[in-house]
């Protein structure tokens, strides 16, 4: 097993204590500092979860050359920006989802990787989880069938109305916190099942989209509907923060019957994966467990392999920048701006 990494936290968030303060409880890894927009936030912090120290600012934070590793689980708007400065800082970066508030900046955080010695990923910490790679092996040998069709939902009850994923400044809006998981569950499924259940490698056409706007600010998204073709394959993506309860499922039918995950984002609270087929000996239910240990230690423990071997991963990158073009087209064609972003007046 490889040394573990000290980690630095930018923002004392909520996510955090899942992405870090547990995952690290899990992976050994070493919680070495955390800050926060208040300082004595970032001091109360640090003490309650066990860091060792906190830092005076942001700034501090990604200068700290100890650091092999920094978390930003800042709101989205900042993703990008603090990624470009703690790139030039020469630290490695696990970045929450979505990467960044657009594609263009997206590209930006990409440019500055190219001129920097450490590497960047996304927190989609649901791929590095044993069940969604159940899924796709079952679809892959044919467990299911010809493949016929793929149903996602991300949907959660509303929060308060003066959370941060409502604000469109802070690049808000369903899609952005909570789409971003379907569409780069999609692209996952496109390349892991090229050649098998599928013909070729697929690129997603975007179909059809519609948006349900937020009704305190019509530029943010409270519910988006998004059609797809994957390679043949019709898609469905639904997210919403407005349901009347929670929904994480990924389904994908076949022409024997389909695999479900009632719990894709987070399959350690639900953790099942299901598989119905029919066929002339008559209707089947397999029930697997696929395990309750937590998508981020197993996230986390890719992340410090990739750090210590110096594994550098062009295709989850380029899956990540898929993911925000995607973003970008599904506000577009649903009639919405697209998030504004703040990389360009970084002093990075």
């Amino acid at each position: 097993m490889s040394a573990p990494l000290r980690i630095g936290v930018l923002g004392a968030s909520r996510i955090a204590d899942a992405a870090i303060v547990a995952a690290t409880r899990e992976t050994g890894d070493v919680r070495a500092s955390v800050a926060a927009r208040d300082p004595d936030r970032a001091l109360r912090y640090a003490a309650d979860r066990g860091f060792a120290s906190a830092a005076e600012s942001y700034a501090a934070l990604v200068a700290d050359d100890s650091l092999d590793l920094v978390y930003i689980g800042l709101p989205n708007a900042l993703h990008a920006e603090w990624a470009v400065r703690a790139l030039a800082a020469g630290r490695n970066v696990l970045v929450e989802k979505p990467f960044a508030a657009n594609l263009a900046e997206f590209d930006g955080v990409a440019a500055a990787m190219e001129r920097a010695p450490g590497w960047a990923w996304e927190a989609f910490h649901y791929a590095d989880h044993p069940a969604l790679h159940r899924l796709v092996d079952v679809v892959r040998a044919g467990g299911i069938g010809e493949l016929r069709g793929v149903d996602v939902h991300v949907d959660m009850p509303a929060p308060g109305a003066d959370d941060p994923r409502w604000s469109f400044e802070l690049a808000g809006g369903a899609l952005m916190d909570l789409g971003c998981y379907a569409l780069h569950a999609l692209l996952l499924l496109g390349d892991a099942l090229a050649g098998s259940a599928l013909p070729a490698l697929a690129a997603p056409e975007l179909l059809s989209a519609r948006a349900r706007r937020w009704v305190h600010d019509d530029r943010v998204d409270a519910e988006v509907v998004a059609e797809l073709d994957l390679g043949g394959v019709p898609v469905r993506v639904h997210t919403s923060m407005v349901s009347p309860e929670w929904n994480f499922g990924l389904r994908v039918s076949g022409s024997l019957g389909e695999t479900v995950l009632p719990n894709f984002v987070k399959p350690q609270e639900e953790g099942r994966l299901i598989v119905r087929t029919t066929t002339g000996a008559g209707a089947e239910e397999r029930v697997e467990d696929v395990g309750s240990a937590a998508s981020y230690a197993y996230q986390l423990r890719r992340v410090r392999e990739a750090v210590r071997s110096g594994e550098r991963s062009a295709a989850g990158f380029e899956r990540s920048r898929r993911t925000m073009a995607l973003i970008d087209a599904v506000y577009a064609r649903a009639g919405l701006p697209p998030r504004p972003g703040r990389l360009s007046t970084s002093r990075a």
